[in-house]
């Protein structure tokens, strides 16, 4: 069935056979509050962090990692992307696809569930990493690394596509593009002599370089975040009651000493510091305690300015649509259902997973081209089919509805002699023959389209199909 299987234990390690003795006792600690941070920084000034990035890639990754939008945006792609998949691995020449080879299929769980040690999280995790890249920076790109004497894989290693720079250059009478990328000693390497492999995501005609599908949310982006410092700058100026306090200027110059009164700049200064002081003693004062004032100042307590000068909704609407657009993303799924109908909810939801299907087209060749690498160091021959889980879209409701009619659709091509029994039970059920074959004469089906009966060729007008 396949030729030259064999098992070779050079180069491979599981998460389950470490390379030396097991350690015993604990090495790690609950906390370690004097080492460096395991997490980023923190940004203080979002907007402005935003602004100053010249690169858009770069930009876009600070969006979806910084604001809640892009955040949100880039887990919909990314979790709805991966829904689970399997590997199978066929005889060359079979046409028979219920046939596969079921122990290349447990060799190859094995590489699957080993390669990706950085994070511990296998196949799947460098297919999340994937398509990431793909969404916000339009490349899926990946090296296979293959051990010294080439009989197994090493390991798979995600590309950054920003590392790499594409020059076209004429090899063997043919005009190729070819990536290089700097390695950490800054020497220039040429990728089209390693295990590369990448595949673009909507790429214009004479570039590789796949489309940032989120670049037009950067500007709405930016104006969402301005909006919200505005808010914020108008909600503390207007959406506060604040107390008001006047002072009696002919009181507090009674207690003016008179050679200050008669010195200009004398008074001018004695009047400023008596405003700073009356100022300072009230801001001092928690919102819990009482105030105790001499009788030149008065309090005007809980007045505010209540009237809105701009409508922010409106704003916030029109910034949500933009934000929405940019980032590829249903309302739905970003928390703003504008009372759609199921519907229209479920047109939106069918685009929105075609974009799906477009990032797990390419991960699919990715993991063939794996496979297929795989292989060959291995010795074996066989194909390789990588398949993604069916994105589940439609509710159980639409599925009910859909199989319902679908079967009535075949009992009535049964009963008008279209089709036979089996036929429509394939179909219709996904079983091999129906397991009995009834007369149609103890069926009683009516038809409302056409006004035709077909146990007696009656007529009627508006009746619903009836099945007894």
């Amino acid at each position: 069935m396949y030729m030259g299987f064999f098992k070779n234990g050079l180069g491979r390690k599981t998460r389950a056979e470490p390379t030396t003795s097991i350690p015993t006792g604990r090495v790690s600690s609950a906390s370690q509050p004097y080492g460096s941070s395991f997490y980023r920084g923190r940004s203080r000034d979002l907007l402005k962090e935003l602004r100053g990035i010249p690169d858009e890639a770069n930009a876009i990754e600070f969006m979806t990692k910084k604001t809640p939008d892009g955040s949100m945006a880039l887990w919909n792609f990314v979790r709805y992307a991966n829904q689970g998949h399997k590997m199978k691995f066929y005889p060359v020449g079979y046409k028979n696809t219920e046939v596969s080879l079921t122990d290349i299929e447990d060799e190859w769980r094995d590489f699957a569930s080993r390669i990706n040690s950085i994070s511990n999280a296998g196949l799947d995790g460098i297919m999340d990493i994937l398509h990431k890249n793909a969404v916000l920076y339009g490349v899926q790109m990946l090296e296979v690394e293959v051990n010294s004497d080439r009989t197994d894989i090493i390991e798979v290693h995600p590309i950054d596509p920003r590392t790499i720079h594409w020059e076209w250059e004429e090899r063997n009478g043919k005009k190729l593009i070819i990536p290089y990328q700097y390695n950490d000693k800054g020497q220039k390497v040429d990728l089209s002599k390693a295990n590369v492999f990448y595949v673009p995501l909507d790429p214009d005609g004479n570039d590789p370089k796949g489309t940032l599908i989120m670049s037009p949310a950067l500007r709405a982006i930016d104006s969402q975040l301005q909006v919200f410092d505005d808010v914020h700058a108008v909600l503390h100026h207007q959406g506060y009651a604040r107390d008001f306090y006047s002072i009696n200027m002919e009181r507090a110059l009674s207690i003016c000493p008179q050679h200050i009164k008669n010195d200009p700049k004398e008074l001018t200064k004695w009047i400023n510091d008596y405003l700073d002081n009356i100022a300072s003693n009230l801001e001092s004062v928690d919102p819990d305690s009482d105030i105790v004032t001499y009788d030149d100042v008065s309090r005007n307590q809980g007045q505010g300015n209540a009237t809105r000068s701009v409508d922010f909704r409106a704003i916030n609407e029109m910034t949500d649509y933009q934000t929405n657009n940019g980032l590829k993303q249903l309302s739905t799924f970003m928390n703003r259902h504008t009372g759609k109908t199921e519907t229209y909810s479920s047109v939106e939801m069918k685009i929105f997973v075609q974009g799906i299907l477009s990032l797990q087209r390419g991960s699919k060749r990715l993991m063939e081209e794996i496979a297929r690498l795989w292989l060959r160091v291995k010795g074996i021959q066989a194909i390789p089919v990588f398949t993604h889980n069916v994105v589940d879209w439609q509710s159980e409701l639409d599925k009910e509805e859909v199989a319902t009619s679908k079967m009535s659709r075949y009992i009535y091509t049964v009963a008008m002699g279209w089709v036979d029994n089996d036929t429509a039970a394939r179909e219709a059920m996904g079983v091999k023959k129906a397991v009995s074959d009834r007369p149609l004469v103890e069926m009683k089906i009516s038809l409302s389209s056409g006004g035709v009966s077909v146990e007696n060729n009656d007529k009627h007008s508006g009746e619903e199909p009836k099945l007894e």
